[in-house]
């Protein structure tokens, strides 16, 4: 299966009414021509959600956006004061029933504006707590992908002022197994988005079956730019095991089960020298249902899903969106890959409660 890779997401802030204006243009200008898109829905959604930053939000928020498919993603993010949990809608991965003790109702209100949005995604979830709110909406027109294993997406944001970012991320799918890629080319803007996009043009030519060999091929590739670092990994769903290598600080964790194992790289950098950096290959066991998380070095490696109670039940997208706004530096590019195997029970198998955390 061909390599999907992530596109960079705009940061647009909200804080007046100006702003809401300014992004209903900005977000205009992204969506022209997209064969995805009805004539002006893509602004009416991008309208709501900046009006109900704006009314609901303290002190107003930003909106993310990007092209996704032949639609557009749109991602509302906030500071609180949240949304009551009677009026959230279910997760839309969640288990057969609801897990006792939480509050989840389709119906009822979500705020204002958000109602309108909901009807116009094809995808839609919210995430809600004290600590704020993460609306996701993906408009297209177009049917939904075939079902897969895997759940995966990211948030890749540049550097505040810069129209390009520096990290980009890939993932190439397959039934048993999956292979993902981040990569960080040194500084931000346009340079480090060419040393970027050389580490994922060579992950796109052929399959990662050893990841040491695929950090040899991406530092002949960055040779030619800046440099940069990556962490890959190979995940053998079948076999329970994921195996990664790193260079830089690049990092990621295994979820599973209530518990994490931790994936570290090397001290070093790519396509900076004659010769790279020795690799070394780190495998932990992947158990059914388990979460894999990568991220750049623009994401505090000190971040805890231990707040977040459900969190892994939503689009991961979302669990993206909200690790970037509670542990993203400001200063640099930041990245949030989230690879999530399908739970069995989904799949047609028995119900597992540690595939559901």
């Amino acid at each position: 299966m061909a390599a999907v890779t992530g596109t960079p997401h705009l940061r647009f802030p909200v804080g007046t009414e100006e702003d809401v204006g300014a992004l209903r243009r900005a977000v205009a200008r992204v969506a022209a021509g997209r064969p995805g898109l009805r004539a002006g829905e893509a602004e009416l959604a991008a309208t709501e959600l900046g009006t109900n930053l704006l009314r609901h939000a303290h002190p107003g928020g930003y909106v993310l956006f990007r092209p996704a498919g032949d639609g557009i993603e749109l991602i509302s993010v906030d500071h609180g004061p949240g949304i009551p949990p009677e009026r959230m809608p279910p997760p839309p991965y969640g288990p057969p029933a609801p897990v006792p003790g939480e509050r989840l109702r389709a119906g009822g209100g979500l705020g204002a504006g958000l109602p309108a949005v909901r009807r116009l995604a094809r995808d839609f979830d919210c995430y809600s707590t004290r600590t704020g709110t993460v609306v996701l909406a993906r408009l297209d027109r177009t049917p939904r992908p075939a079902p897969s294993r895997w759940r995966l997406g990211g948030v890749n944001v540049p550097y505040a002022g810069e129209d390009e970012s520096g990290d980009g991320w890939a993932v190439r799918p397959g039934d048993g197994r999956l292979e993902a890629v981040v990569v960080d080319g040194l500084g931000h803007g346009p340079a480090a988005a060419v040393a970027a996009r050389a580490a994922l043009a060579e992950f796109g030519r052929q399959l990662v079956t050893d990841p040491v060999a695929y950090l040899a091929r991406a530092h002949e590739a960055m040779r030619a730019t800046r440099g940069g670092v990556l962490g890959v990994c190979r995940i053998d769903a079948d076999g329970g095991a994921l195996a990664f290598a790193g260079i830089g600080n690049v990092t990621g964790r295994v979820l599973h089960g209530g518990g994490s194992s931790p994936l570290l790289g090397r001290p070093g950098t790519l396509g900076t020298r004659p010769a790279p950096p020795s690799p070394y290959v780190e495998r932990v066991p992947w158990a059914p249902g388990a979460t894999l998380v990568l991220t750049s070095d623009g994401i505090r490696s000190g971040w805890d899903l231990a707040g977040h109670r459900g969190l892994l039940r939503h689009d991961p997208v979302l669990v993206a969106a909200v690790l970037h706004r509670d542990h993203g530096r400001p200063a640099d590019d930041a990245t949030v890959l989230i690879v999530r195997e399908v739970p069995s029970w989904e799949r047609g198998g028995p119900y597992s409660e540690g595939e559901a955390t």
